[in-house]
Protein backbone atom coordinates (compact mmCIF):
# COMPACT_ATOMS: atom_id res chain seq x y z
CA UNK A 1 0.00 0.00 0.00
CA UNK A 2 1.68 3.04 -0.97
CA UNK A 3 0.08 5.47 1.49
CA UNK A 4 -0.85 4.84 4.99
CA UNK A 5 -3.42 6.70 7.63
CA UNK A 6 -1.37 8.32 9.90
CA UNK A 7 -4.38 8.97 13.06
CA UNK A 8 -4.46 12.43 14.24
CA UNK A 9 -1.94 12.79 17.44
CA UNK A 10 -3.20 13.59 20.95
CA UNK A 11 -3.16 16.67 22.92
CA UNK A 12 -4.34 17.52 26.12
CA UNK A 13 -7.53 17.15 27.07
CA UNK A 14 -8.11 13.94 24.50
CA UNK A 15 -9.55 10.70 26.17
CA UNK A 16 -7.63 7.05 25.50
CA UNK A 17 -9.33 3.84 25.81
CA UNK A 18 -7.16 0.99 28.04
CA UNK A 19 -8.33 -2.55 26.74
CA UNK A 20 -6.97 -5.88 27.26
CA UNK A 21 -7.25 -7.92 23.99
CA UNK A 22 -5.53 -11.14 25.22
CA UNK A 23 -4.44 -12.37 28.22
CA UNK A 24 -5.70 -11.63 31.93
CA UNK A 25 -4.55 -9.20 34.27
CA UNK A 26 -2.43 -10.39 37.50
CA UNK A 27 -3.37 -9.66 40.92
CA UNK A 28 -0.72 -6.92 40.58
CA UNK A 29 -2.13 -5.59 37.74
CA UNK A 30 -5.53 -5.44 39.03
CA UNK A 31 -4.71 -3.44 41.73
CA UNK A 32 -2.38 -1.14 40.05
CA UNK A 33 -3.21 2.79 39.61
CA UNK A 34 0.23 3.97 38.42
CA UNK A 35 -0.56 3.45 34.68
CA UNK A 36 -3.58 5.86 34.80
CA UNK A 37 -2.24 8.29 37.14
CA UNK A 38 0.76 8.69 34.52
CA UNK A 39 -1.62 8.47 31.64
CA UNK A 40 -4.13 11.79 33.34
CA UNK A 41 -0.30 13.74 34.30
CA UNK A 42 -0.30 13.94 30.46
CA UNK A 43 -3.24 15.71 30.17
CA UNK A 44 -5.40 12.63 29.34
CA UNK A 45 -8.90 11.11 30.68
CA UNK A 46 -9.05 7.51 30.71
CA UNK A 47 -11.09 5.37 29.85
CA UNK A 48 -11.20 0.83 30.41
CA UNK A 49 -13.17 -1.58 28.32
CA UNK A 50 -15.98 -2.95 30.37
CA UNK A 51 -14.00 -6.00 30.67
CA UNK A 52 -10.37 -4.97 31.38
CA UNK A 53 -10.63 -7.10 34.56
CA UNK A 54 -12.36 -10.02 33.96
CA UNK A 55 -10.78 -13.03 33.40
CA UNK A 56 -11.79 -16.41 31.63
CA UNK A 57 -10.08 -20.12 31.83
CA UNK A 58 -6.98 -20.54 29.68
CA UNK A 59 -6.30 -17.28 31.07
CA UNK A 60 -7.77 -14.90 29.19
CA UNK A 61 -9.20 -11.23 29.74
CA UNK A 62 -12.78 -12.17 29.16
CA UNK A 63 -14.40 -14.41 26.73
CA UNK A 64 -13.41 -14.01 22.99
CA UNK A 65 -16.74 -11.83 22.26
CA UNK A 66 -16.03 -10.10 25.23
CA UNK A 67 -12.63 -8.99 24.13
CA UNK A 68 -13.77 -7.61 20.78
CA UNK A 69 -16.82 -5.84 21.88
CA UNK A 70 -14.07 -3.20 24.31
CA UNK A 71 -11.86 -3.08 21.19
CA UNK A 72 -15.42 -2.29 19.18
CA UNK A 73 -16.19 0.18 22.11
CA UNK A 74 -13.26 1.54 22.00
CA UNK A 75 -13.35 1.89 18.20
CA UNK A 76 -16.76 3.27 17.78
CA UNK A 77 -16.33 5.90 20.45
CA UNK A 78 -15.72 9.20 19.32
CA UNK A 79 -14.42 10.45 22.56
CA UNK A 80 -11.45 7.79 21.91
CA UNK A 81 -8.81 9.04 20.08
CA UNK A 82 -6.14 6.22 21.03
CA UNK A 83 -6.51 2.39 21.93
CA UNK A 84 -3.71 1.08 24.89
CA UNK A 85 -4.02 -2.94 25.46
CA UNK A 86 -2.78 -3.01 28.60
CA UNK A 87 -0.67 -6.12 28.19
CA UNK A 88 0.15 -8.62 25.58
CA UNK A 89 0.06 -12.26 26.65
CA UNK A 90 -2.02 -14.96 23.97
CA UNK A 91 -5.38 -14.19 22.58
CA UNK A 92 -5.72 -11.09 20.70
CA UNK A 93 -6.01 -13.47 17.29
CA UNK A 94 -9.00 -15.30 18.82
CA UNK A 95 -10.27 -11.37 19.80
CA UNK A 96 -9.28 -10.19 15.82
CA UNK A 97 -11.74 -12.84 14.18
CA UNK A 98 -14.89 -11.70 16.36
CA UNK A 99 -14.16 -8.32 15.16
CA UNK A 100 -15.35 -6.61 12.17
CA UNK A 101 -11.48 -5.13 11.12
CA UNK A 102 -12.79 -2.86 8.70
CA UNK A 103 -13.78 -0.27 11.65
CA UNK A 104 -10.10 0.56 12.20
CA UNK A 105 -9.93 1.66 8.58
CA UNK A 106 -13.83 3.69 9.16
CA UNK A 107 -12.18 4.97 12.54
CA UNK A 108 -8.12 5.49 12.54
CA UNK A 109 -6.82 5.46 16.16
CA UNK A 110 -3.50 5.30 17.48
CA UNK A 111 -3.04 1.40 18.68
CA UNK A 112 -0.12 1.23 21.14
CA UNK A 113 0.74 -2.08 22.80
CA UNK A 114 3.49 -5.16 21.53
CA UNK A 115 4.17 -8.82 22.13
CA UNK A 116 0.87 -10.37 21.14
CA UNK A 117 -0.41 -7.06 19.82
CA UNK A 118 1.18 -7.82 16.77
CA UNK A 119 -1.11 -8.65 15.51
CA UNK A 120 -3.44 -5.79 15.97
CA UNK A 121 -0.52 -4.07 14.29
CA UNK A 122 -0.39 -6.63 11.50
CA UNK A 123 -4.36 -5.93 10.87
CA UNK A 124 -3.80 -2.13 10.74
CA UNK A 125 -0.95 -2.57 8.16
CA UNK A 126 -3.32 -4.59 6.32
CA UNK A 127 -5.77 -1.22 5.80
CA UNK A 128 -2.79 0.52 5.68
CA UNK A 129 -2.50 2.57 9.05
CA UNK A 130 0.33 3.75 11.41
CA UNK A 131 0.18 2.15 14.95
CA UNK A 132 2.78 2.61 17.66
CA UNK A 133 4.68 -0.44 18.72
CA UNK A 134 5.57 0.36 22.47
CA UNK A 135 5.30 -0.12 26.11
CA UNK A 136 1.96 -0.94 27.88
CA UNK A 137 0.70 -0.24 31.26
CA UNK A 138 1.67 -3.96 32.60
CA UNK A 139 5.39 -2.92 32.14
CA UNK A 140 5.27 0.49 33.04
CA UNK A 141 7.04 1.04 37.12
CA UNK A 142 10.02 2.42 38.66
CA UNK A 143 12.60 1.46 35.49
CA UNK A 144 10.53 2.58 32.88
CA UNK A 145 10.67 6.42 32.86
CA UNK A 146 12.60 6.35 29.02
CA UNK A 147 10.12 4.09 27.68
CA UNK A 148 7.16 6.00 28.95
CA UNK A 149 8.69 9.19 27.42
CA UNK A 150 9.11 7.51 24.40
CA UNK A 151 5.44 6.53 24.56
CA UNK A 152 4.61 9.99 25.19
CA UNK A 153 6.35 11.35 22.51
CA UNK A 154 5.02 9.50 20.17
CA UNK A 155 1.31 9.65 21.22
CA UNK A 156 1.53 13.77 21.01
CA UNK A 157 3.47 13.58 17.93
CA UNK A 158 6.92 14.17 19.23
CA UNK A 159 8.95 11.74 18.33
CA UNK A 160 11.41 12.17 15.16
CA UNK A 161 14.88 10.09 15.65
CA UNK A 162 16.69 7.83 17.31
CA UNK A 163 19.90 6.85 17.78
CA UNK A 164 21.68 3.54 19.37
CA UNK A 165 25.01 2.86 20.00
CA UNK A 166 27.10 0.46 18.10
CA UNK A 167 26.94 -3.34 18.14
CA UNK A 168 29.24 -5.92 17.11
CA UNK A 169 26.88 -7.83 14.92
CA UNK A 170 25.45 -5.37 13.26
CA UNK A 171 25.82 -4.66 9.45
CA UNK A 172 26.23 -1.46 7.97
CA UNK A 173 24.49 0.20 5.01
CA UNK A 174 21.76 2.85 4.38
CA UNK A 175 18.05 1.99 3.71
CA UNK A 176 14.67 3.71 3.45
CA UNK A 177 11.12 1.94 3.40
CA UNK A 178 8.02 1.01 5.63
CA UNK A 179 8.82 0.06 9.51
CA UNK A 180 6.85 -3.25 9.75
CA UNK A 181 6.93 -6.33 11.76
CA UNK A 182 7.37 -7.01 15.84
CA UNK A 183 6.89 -9.81 17.81
CA UNK A 184 8.52 -12.61 15.83
CA UNK A 185 6.94 -15.74 16.95
CA UNK A 186 3.10 -13.11 15.80
CA UNK A 187 4.77 -12.48 12.87
CA UNK A 188 5.09 -16.32 11.83
CA UNK A 189 1.63 -17.08 13.40
CA UNK A 190 0.10 -14.07 11.16
CA UNK A 191 1.75 -16.16 7.83
CA UNK A 192 -1.16 -17.45 6.07
CA UNK A 193 -3.87 -15.08 7.45
CA UNK A 194 -5.63 -11.93 6.17
CA UNK A 195 -3.12 -9.96 8.03
CA UNK A 196 -0.06 -11.54 7.14
CA UNK A 197 2.92 -8.61 6.79
CA UNK A 198 3.37 -8.37 3.37
CA UNK A 199 7.00 -7.29 3.08
CA UNK A 200 7.29 -5.35 -0.14
CA UNK A 201 10.54 -5.05 -1.62
CA UNK A 202 12.84 -2.26 0.39
CA UNK A 203 10.55 -2.18 3.27
CA UNK A 204 12.04 -2.58 7.01
CA UNK A 205 11.50 -5.09 9.10
CA UNK A 206 11.00 -5.35 12.96
CA UNK A 207 11.84 -8.58 15.02
CA UNK A 208 11.99 -8.70 19.26
CA UNK A 209 10.49 -12.15 21.33
CA UNK A 210 10.36 -13.35 24.65
CA UNK A 211 10.29 -16.82 26.11
CA UNK A 212 11.18 -18.90 23.33
CA UNK A 213 13.40 -22.11 23.24
CA UNK A 214 15.95 -21.83 20.80
CA UNK A 215 14.53 -24.77 18.83
CA UNK A 216 11.61 -22.82 18.20
CA UNK A 217 13.42 -19.72 17.74
CA UNK A 218 15.21 -21.25 14.90
CA UNK A 219 12.44 -22.73 13.13
CA UNK A 220 10.71 -19.63 13.26
CA UNK A 221 14.26 -17.66 11.48
CA UNK A 222 13.95 -20.77 8.60
CA UNK A 223 10.28 -20.06 7.85
CA UNK A 224 11.01 -16.35 7.61
CA UNK A 225 14.24 -16.92 5.46
CA UNK A 226 12.95 -19.53 3.27
CA UNK A 227 9.69 -17.20 2.64
CA UNK A 228 11.88 -14.64 1.09
CA UNK A 229 11.73 -11.99 4.02
CA UNK A 230 14.85 -11.39 5.05
CA UNK A 231 15.69 -11.26 1.41
CA UNK A 232 12.92 -8.92 0.44
CA UNK A 233 13.38 -6.23 3.89
CA UNK A 234 15.65 -3.40 2.73
CA UNK A 235 16.87 -3.64 5.88
CA UNK A 236 16.01 -5.38 9.36
CA UNK A 237 16.01 -3.75 13.45
CA UNK A 238 16.51 -6.56 15.84
CA UNK A 239 15.86 -5.78 19.04
CA UNK A 240 15.23 -7.72 22.69
CA UNK A 241 15.28 -11.37 22.62
CA UNK A 242 14.90 -12.06 26.40
CA UNK A 243 14.88 -15.17 28.38
CA UNK A 244 15.48 -18.01 25.55
CA UNK A 245 15.42 -21.39 26.91
CA UNK A 246 18.75 -23.72 25.51
CA UNK A 247 21.34 -21.52 24.68
CA UNK A 248 23.89 -23.57 26.39
CA UNK A 249 22.94 -26.68 24.82
CA UNK A 250 23.14 -25.00 21.19
CA UNK A 251 26.05 -23.24 22.16
CA UNK A 252 25.35 -19.72 21.01
CA UNK A 253 23.12 -16.99 22.22
CA UNK A 254 20.01 -16.01 20.57
CA UNK A 255 21.40 -12.90 19.04
CA UNK A 256 24.16 -15.21 17.81
CA UNK A 257 21.19 -17.64 16.27
CA UNK A 258 19.54 -14.20 14.89
CA UNK A 259 23.08 -13.62 13.52
CA UNK A 260 23.39 -16.27 11.41
CA UNK A 261 19.60 -16.09 9.87
CA UNK A 262 20.55 -12.26 8.34
CA UNK A 263 21.33 -11.68 4.86
CA UNK A 264 24.78 -10.51 3.89
CA UNK A 265 25.29 -6.85 2.68
CA UNK A 266 22.50 -5.98 3.36
CA UNK A 267 21.60 -3.28 6.63
CA UNK A 268 20.87 -4.74 10.28
CA UNK A 269 20.75 -2.93 12.88
CA UNK A 270 21.29 -5.07 16.11
CA UNK A 271 20.57 -4.00 19.78
CA UNK A 272 17.62 -1.52 19.17
CA UNK A 273 15.98 -0.95 22.53
CA UNK A 274 12.17 -2.47 21.77
CA UNK A 275 10.23 -5.53 23.14
CA UNK A 276 10.21 -7.10 26.53
CA UNK A 277 13.19 -5.12 28.26
CA UNK A 278 13.23 -1.59 29.57
CA UNK A 279 14.23 0.47 28.11
CA UNK A 280 11.71 0.03 25.38
CA UNK A 281 11.33 2.75 22.81
CA UNK A 282 8.23 3.06 20.85
CA UNK A 283 8.02 2.74 17.04
CA UNK A 284 5.78 4.15 14.56
CA UNK A 285 4.80 1.23 12.60
CA UNK A 286 3.74 1.65 9.39
CA UNK A 287 5.81 5.14 8.72
CA UNK A 288 8.07 5.79 6.25
CA UNK A 289 11.67 5.50 8.06
CA UNK A 290 14.99 6.25 6.81
CA UNK A 291 17.83 4.20 8.66
CA UNK A 292 21.50 4.41 8.75
CA UNK A 293 23.90 2.21 10.67
CA UNK A 294 27.57 2.82 10.90
CA UNK A 295 30.37 1.77 13.31
CA UNK A 296 29.27 4.16 15.64
CA UNK A 297 26.16 3.18 16.07
CA UNK A 298 21.96 3.41 14.39
CA UNK A 299 20.20 6.03 13.09
CA UNK A 300 16.46 6.23 12.45
CA UNK A 301 14.59 9.01 10.96
CA UNK A 302 10.66 8.87 10.88
CA UNK A 303 9.35 10.43 7.81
Amino acid sequence: MDQYIRPEFLKRGDTVAVVAPASALNEESRKATHWKELLESWGLKVKTGRHLYDSMPGGFAGSEEDRAADLCGALLDPEVKAIISFRGGYGSMHAVRSVDTSLFRVHPKWLVGFSDITVLHAVLQSYGIESIHGAMPSTLGEDSRVSEESLRKALFGELCSYRTASHPFSQTGRAGGRLLGGNLSLVCSCLGTPWEVRMNEGDILLIEDVDERMYNLDRMLLTLQQGGVFERAGAIIVGYFTDTEGEKEWQRTALELVREYMPAGKPVLFGFPAGHEHPNLSLYLGRQIDLTITDDGGYIQFR
